[in-house]
């Protein structure tokens, strides 16, 4: 059974995430493993709390069997997209996975077991019931659980999603979920919890290519009296990347010919050469992940790393457009609001 903690208050220190590693290479990670040797995993909380939580009390953590390693140790920042960016570098900065260890940053699906804590009854994930309703973009899904009538409200929605969590993995509720309600009384048409997986598995292979990457999508639409057209990756997600915490919105104009406001092909393809042109310059510190054009200006949305350059070399590459003014606006914005509004 994998055990979950919450972080303590940061300490503010210089590199946080260097000084866990150190530590877990030169001590800690032995330390933890015959812990678990012993079944006395929760000897080691103390310790990992106090290491953990000098990156980010909000982070939570959680050991259990790995996939290729006998252990996993996951830092998770629990569906808080804010943090996303800081647990994907914790992962980052971890050493190569070997026989006794692996590393995570999201939750993974296993198999079903009992939620334990203290001071409340055993929740058995496979007891639970859920209601399922797709729309054109994810799944909405209710969650039933035999003990909620004995929980607090709050105790219920933790509960509710951290079995999502467990039963589908972090990145599959965060991509294809859409609302998730907690249902104290049991809705009069549920199915047993299994049916999650496979139902949510299936939704997804139907909107994403063949080998698993995005696909796009177009929109269309009125902006200011003016047509929209607009291409956005699908689905528009933070957690597919959540190193990219930095939003970075280039506005480019040219010359308006035709009567909708859109450019002329020629126009289109110097727009199009001028965005990869900027893509190459970011190398592997970002990407584009859609764009916008309408009367006269083409806006193209990429997300960066934050701890790198790339937004610098941004603004840098811009010069050369002859066709108009071109700005470049950069901000933070983990959760990606920015695209809020293609994201479908």
């Amino acid at each position: 059974m994998p055990i979950f903690k919450r972080r303590r208050r940061s300490t503010g220190e210089a590199d946080p995430i260097g000084a866990f590693w150190s530590w877990w290479t030169e001590s800690g990670a032995a330390i933890v493993a015959d812990a678990i040797a012993r079944q006395q995993p929760t000897e080691t909380s103390a310790v990992l709390t106090e290491y953990l939580g000098r990156i980010h009390n909000d982070l939570e953590w959680e050991l259990g069997p790995g996939l290729h390693a006998d252990h996993v140790l996951i830092v998770t920042a629990a569906g808080d997209p804010g943090l996303r960016a800081t647990a994907r570098r914790w992962l980052r900065a971890a050493p190569p996975s070997d026989q006794t260890w692996e590393y995570a940053d999201l939750r993974r699906p296993g198999p079903a077991f009992t939620i334990r804590f203290d001071g409340l009854p055993p929740i058995a994930i496979d007891e639970a019931v859920v209601t399922l309703e797709a729309d054109a973009a994810s799944i909405h899904v209710g969650v039933h659980h035999p003990t909620f009538p004995e929980l607090p409200i709050d105790v219920q929605r933790r509960v509710t999603f951290l079995m999502l969590d467990l039963v589908l993995g972090e990145e599959m509720v965060e991509t294809w979920v859409g609302a998730i309600d907690t249902l104290t009384d049991e809705p009069a048409e549920v199915k047993p919890i299994g049916i999650l997986l496979p139902a949510v598995a299936a939704f997804a292979a139907e909107h994403t290519l063949e080998d698993g990457s995005p696909a796009w999508k177009m929109l269309e639409g009125v902006r200011d009296g003016h047509r929209l057209i607009a291409t956005a990756e699908y689905p528009l997600r933070s957690i597919r990347r959540p190193h990219l915490d930095t939003h970075a919105a280039i506005s480019i104009g040219y010359p308006v010919r035709r009567e909708d406001g859109l450019p002329e092909a020629d126009m289109l393809d110097e727009l199009r050469q001028f965005e990869d042109h900027l893509t190459d310059r970011l190398g592997g510190s970002g990407n584009l992940l859609a764009h916008e054009t309408s009367a006269g200006t083409r806006v193209l949305h990429y997300y960066v790393d934050g701890t790198t350059p790339a937004g610098e070399q941004l603004k840098a590459a811009i010069t050369g457009w002859p066709h108009g003014k071109v700005a470049v606006a950069v901000s933070p914005d983990p959760a990606w609001d920015n695209v809020s509004h293609l994201a479908g």
